[in-house]
């Protein structure tokens, strides 16, 4: 029996003072993407994997870094989530649902794409459940900077 996949999700993108801004990378490939396959985004996260062969290649040794990526759009009555693998120079789509349908469509080159370790449908479609039952995974994060107010000086005169 296989071991249930283990990964957790971090949202890439923040807003302080109305501006949205995140990592220079998964943004700029977010862009590529959405440009090349005519789509627009307002989510951009990152999947970490415990496994760390999922969606690598061997490379002199050692394993790829690439990024598997979520981008996706917050809809006011619904989320679409697609699933990517940032391969430095373009990338490979892997799957794309909607939150309202519930299917979960793996692209055939993700299939034909051989990785260190490939994701299972199963585990994809298990990804995206995670993030459909908490979209704030993905959510864009508020860095206001809030002021601490100065505590005031001590009354020389009025000592407690």
């Amino acid at each position: 029996m296989n071991e249930p996949i283990q990964f957790s999700v971090q949202s890439l993108l923040s807003q302080r003072k109305g501006v949205i801004h995140g990592a220079m990378s998964p943004l700029l490939f977010a862009k590529e993407m959405a440009e090349s396959v005519a789509f627009k985004y307002n989510r951009v996260a990152r999947v970490w994997f415990k496994d760390e062969r999922i969606n690598q290649h061997w490379e002199d040794g050692g394993l790829t870094g690439h990024d598997t990526l979520i981008i996706g759009m917050q809809y006011a009555n619904d989320l679409w989530l697609s699933l990517w693998v940032d391969a430095g120079v373009g990338g490979v789509p892997v799957a794309m649902a909607l939150q309202s349908d519930g299917i979960v469509d793996v692209t055939g080159v993700y299939r034909e794409t051989v990785y260190a370790r490939n994701l299972t449908d199963g585990e994809i479609k298990e990804i995206f459940d995670s993030i459909f039952a908490n979209p704030a995974l993905i959510s864009i994060k508020n860095d206001e900077i809030t002021s601490i107010p100065a505590v005031p000086p001590a009354d020389e005169n009025n000592e407690s």
